[in-house]
């Protein structure tokens, strides 16, 4: 497979998840607003931190307003990481590669964007963002499942795969520090910030149904951290990552080769969790456990550009 389509491939997994992501995250993030004690700048800013770069913002706005920052990272076709132009950077890629992939897909895609593109900043006010939101999850929902419903599972959907679960455990992890740092520097955290969390993630009925029933932010990380059976935790998607990758094998060089260093680096990320208990996550060491797991997320990244990506060559899977 071609370098330019297997990159393609990989980043729309990764933008269509991250749109997503900050979709759940803006959603979650709305509601905590009203449980924080810090001033309306304060709380908007770190809404604009967790997402979006706060340096461009600042060269155009005066302050941190609700309205300017909702525009800002969700409509804002001048701010490359903003919902608008993830969705439209995965509907270029696809664009690109339309042949490798069901027209349906691309028609979903092209639909979704184009209805994404044409609402207007006071549609998504008059009421709440809540509903703006939800919508946006619908729709990238609806391509992520007509997706597993038609695609051949050929190396094609491996690279997408891929690129969403590499994107899922990265945005789990930030979502975590950033929830963090709102809160204050004790072991107690209010209801309302973990179940909106927990609501952020589609998680709070898996959470009970497991019988976790303390609804504290040391027993949710550790739930998004480290919950095999949950789809949208750090470990299912670091092991859903690695058994895509040994999927493409089939078509790879046997020995010695890229692919099997990558396999092997996230073999290691994944056993490195599975060593974690319980109990050696705690608000004490919190925030060292998802520094390391955010530069895990990176090496991984960087060695798919290495592997997959590399200008001038072919991908051997």
């Amino acid at each position: 497979m071609l370098e330019r389509i297997a990159e393609s491939l990989f980043w729309i997994g990764r933008y269509t998840e991250r749109a997503e992501n900050h979709a759940r995250l803006l959603d979650v993030y709305y509601h905590l607003r009203e449980e924080s004690d810090a001033s309306g700048d304060t709380v908007w800013k770190r809404i604009a931190e967790a997402i979006g770069d706060t340096a461009l913002y600042e060269e155009r706005h005066e302050a941190y307003r609700e309205r300017d920052v909702i525009h800002f990272l969700t409509l804002d076709t001048a701010q490359g990481n903003s919902l608008l132009c993830c969705v439209s950077h995965a509907r270029d890629n696809l664009k690109k590669i339309r042949e490798q992939l069901p027209a349906e897909l691309w028609n979903l895609m092209n639909g979704f964007y184009l209805w994404l593109k044409s609402v207007k900043l006071d549609e998504v006010l008059q009421d709440s963002p809540h509903g703006f939101f939800q919508k946006v999850k619908e729709g990238l929902a609806a391509f992520q499942g007509t997706a597993v419903s038609i695609v051949v599972r050929d190396e094609s959907w491996h690279l997408m795969e891929i690129g969403r679960y590499l994107e899922r455990s990265e945005n789990i992890v930030r979502l975590l520090q950033s929830v963090r740092r709102t809160l204050p520097d004790s072991k107690e955290s209010s209801y309302g910030y973990t179940m909106a969390l927990l609501k952020s993630v589609g998680g709070a009925e898996a959470f009970r149904r497991l019988g976790l029933v303390e609804m504290s932010l040391e027993e949710v990380c550790r739930f998004l951290v480290l919950q095999e059976t949950f789809p949208r935790s750090v470990q299912f998607a670091i092991a859903s990552f690695e058994n895509r990758l040994k999927s493409l094998r089939g078509q790879a060089d046997k020995s010695g080769s890229e692919l099997e260093r990558v396999i092997r680096l996230a073999g290691k990320t994944r056993s490195e969790l599975g060593w974690l208990e319980r109990h050696d996550l705690t608000l004490d060491n919190l925030d060292s456990v998802l520094q390391q797991l955010l530069s895990s997320n990176r090496q991984l990244g960087d060695a798919m550009d290495k592997y997959f990506f590399s200008p001038g060559r072919e991908v051997t899977a």
